[in-house]
């Protein structure tokens, strides 16, 4: 089999293995979260929410953003270092992977200015129908922002219908521990995700001598988004057309295509599925096909299906 099927094989794999980090580093950030919903009820503690006059709320409304600004400080001081670290890393293994698949010498990157090359980096994230421009440490920013605004529709809502004090603060203390909780996970493992992407990315620019395109692969279950599926085995110029993560939680990954002449052959190379490995030339459409009806209408949605 070609080096590139050895590519696509080893990096999809690889790739399980980098959201397995992901999952760990974003369970890191947990206490920041814990602390973030802590700090919110006191702050809502004793408040007779119901009877505010609007400068006493702006002043609460106030607290709550200094707060959740605060709890994503310490998530950005808690995840930037391992993100940083794992770039290092990434680039390392890429090289070490291309090593495998090409007869030449590969050129390395500098692990410093990979470094502030991952934090600074701009990101095009899709969330719903909204285009997210940012960076890393953007992400951060906009978790804080987000909680911020969510509390304040919860206060105000809660007001308006009338509700009580404890069904207003239960209400935003429900909504921390769970949906800003999920959220703030996310964020830390899109980060992992980009980092890995900016990291193979570089390394593949360094080399770019030795290749000749990047080929778009996709995770192969239900979970993958159906606009990321289409682009499963597309081929793009090196640095060139979109890049993951396309949005929030993206696992697909861009896989080297090595010149044939510097190309080493590799046996057997084959990619993961939900389902176990399958041969490293099937592509989303083929391995979709394949499945059952269940599973197509699973991904695609009735509508669609």
């Amino acid at each position: 089999m070609s080096a590139n099927t050895y590519l696509i094989g080893a990096l999809t794999r690889h790739q399980i293995l980098i959201q397995r980090l992901a999952a760990g580093d974003a369970r890191q950030v947990l206490p920041a979260i814990a602390a973030m919903r802590r700090e919110i009820m006191a702050a809502l503690a004793g408040q007779d929410l119901t009877s505010f006059q609007t400068a006493r709320l702006s002043v609460l409304l106030a607290e709550i953003t200094a707060i959740t600004n605060r709890a994503a400080g310490n998530m950005a001081a808690v995840a930037i270092p391992n993100l940083q670290d794992f770039a290092a890393y990434e680039s390392q293994f890429t090289q070490r992977l291309l090593a495998g698949a090409v007869t030449v010498e590969l050129a390395g990157v500098s692990s410093a200015a990979l470094a502030e090359t991952v934090l600074n980096a701009p990101m095009k994230l899709v969330s719903g129908k909204t285009i997210v421009r940012t960076t890393i440490p953007g992400m951060f920013d906009i978790f804080a922002g987000g909680v911020a605004r969510e509390v304040e529709t919860l206060v105000l809502d809660g007001i308006a219908q009338g509700r009580t004090n404890q069904q207003i603060t239960a209400a935003v203390n429900s909504m921390v521990g769970t949906r800003s909780k999920a959220q703030a996970q996310t964020v830390v493992r899109t980060a992992t995700n980009q980092v890995g992407s900016l990291a193979r990315a570089e390394t593949y620019r360094q080399n770019a001598d030795v290749l000749v395109d990047e080929e778009w692969v996709a995770t192969l279950d239900s979970r993958v988004r159906v606009e990321h599926a289409v682009l499963d085995g597309k081929k793009f110029a090196i640095g060139e057309g979109p890049q993951p993560p396309l949005g929030y939680n993206c696992r697909c990954v861009r896989v080297p295509v090595t010149d044939p002449a510097f190309a080493a052959l590799k046996e057997g190379a084959t990619r993961a599925t939900y389902r176990g490995p399958v041969s490293a030339t099937k592509t989303f459409g083929g391995f979709f096909k394949d499945q059952g009806a269940d599973f197509q209408r699973e991904f695609l949605g009735p509508e669609r299906y």
